[in-house]
């Protein structure tokens, strides 16, 4: 385990899928989830594939291909590349395992930094190869404490958006994204946290305006997340059936459609790399003291 320590608290990275355990504040509090019964992860990166696809299987120019829900960056182990007191750098990079489920050459790191105000990560996607563009998605999948202080109210938190979220969303049959779009359940800005919002899995903001918001519990404490431009899905999630955990994840692309038939290259949400080319996002989470 990586362990990271800036002004802003302290951040724990697992070399197994680069994935973070544990993001504490100044004051030490816990923010991540610890991987309960629920759900046993806590923050996982998604790729090449945010969702699923049908079947489990892409089509890549013809051939067909063996590929679960979210991909298998999540799984693996990464290479360290670099290492400080406040920031870490791992890679992950194709291998004859990764090319009989996904046939591209690619080098995918993910930067983690602890600075003053709390962890910023960024991701790169680099084509390695080949004369045809890379399809790709990249998603990070992180579940916060819900609720963040012990006692209080899960219906009491909320999660309030730096802009008005009026747009439609999505809604998942078996994780791949049905025909029709649903009123969207934020008001204004405010989307009033109830383990019933769930009962039909993820709410997806295939729209999403803001670029920003605040995770809070009835005393104040609570979490500042941005993210850039890159990422155009965000998704807000929790184990349907109620677990204290939720999900806050911005994604670049989705889930396929139920009735999604055709070369990865052409799913909706699909981002194509060039090849020497590169997709760079970012974005930070920021804890909030009461």
């Amino acid at each position: 385990m990586l362990i990271l320590r800036g002004g802003g608290g302290t951040a724990e990275i697992s070399e197994h899928g680069a994935e973070p355990h544990s993001l504490k504040g100044p004051d030490g509090h816990e923010h991540l989830w610890q991987a309960g019964e629920a759900w046993r992860r806590h923050a996982p990166i998604l790729f090449p594939i945010v969702g699923r696809v049908p079947d489990d299987t892409i089509s890549v120019d013809g051939e067909t291909y063996p590929l679960t829900q979210h991909g298998f960056a999540r799984d693996l182990e990464w290479d360290v590349v670099a290492v400080d007191e406040s920031s870490a750098t791992l890679r992950l990079r194709d291998d004859a395992e990764t090319r009989a489920r996904f046939p591209f050459a690619f080098e995918l790191t993910a930067h983690y930094v602890v600075d003053d105000a709390g962890l910023v990560t960024t991701y790169e996607v680099a084509h390695r190869g080949g004369d045809t563009a890379l399809p790709v998605s990249i998603g990070s999948h992180p579940a916060f404490a819900w609720p963040l202080e012990p006692g209080d109210a899960r219906d009491e938190h909320v999660v309030v958006f730096d802009a008005p979220e009026p747009a439609p969303i999505r809604r998942l049959d078996h994780t791949l994204v049905l025909p029709d779009p649903e009123p969207s359940p934020v008001d204004g800005s405010t989307l009033r946290l109830d383990p019933a919002l769930f009962a039909t899995d993820a709410i997806v903001l295939d729209q999403v305006a803001s670029r920003g918001l605040r995770y809070l519990a009835p005393s104040g404490r609570g979490l500042r997340m941005t993210w850039d431009e890159v990422f155009d899905v965000f998704v807000v999630w929790s184990r349907p059936g109620g677990a204290d955990l939720l999900c806050l994840e911005p994604c670049v692309g989705g889930a396929a459609p139920v009735d999604f038939a055709g070369d990865l290259r052409d799913k909706p949400g699909i981002r194509l790399v060039e090849p020497g080319g590169r997709l760079r996002a970012s974005y930070r989470i920021d804890p909030i003291r009461p």
